[in-house]
């Protein structure tokens, strides 16, 4: 067993109102963390902003072009069929 599908197994225990709970905790350790590198962001914000935009653009694009319908079986590794 992989550590992909080890995650996918661990995540079917999370509903909707865990999943926001971790989103709320993923903001607040950034918020700790960002108060501690604060200056080390400032001098390297362009580097930070290119990777917003290629990992932005990248996301967007596998939205936008997503087939409507798709479903996941167990076993898929994540091609649509």
């Amino acid at each position: 067993m992989g550590l992909i599908q080890w995650a996918e197994q661990r995540t079917t225990a999370l509903n909707i109102w865990d999943i926001g709970i971790l989103k709320i905790y993923c903001v607040l350790f950034g918020m700790i963390v960002g108060a501690y590198v604060a200056s080390f962001v400032r001098d390297q914000v362009w580097w930070f902003v290119g990777a917003v935009l290629v990992l932005g653009g990248y996301l967007g694009f596998k939205w936008f072009n997503a087939e409507p319908g798709w479903k996941r079986e167990p076993g898929d590794q994540g091609e649509i069929a």
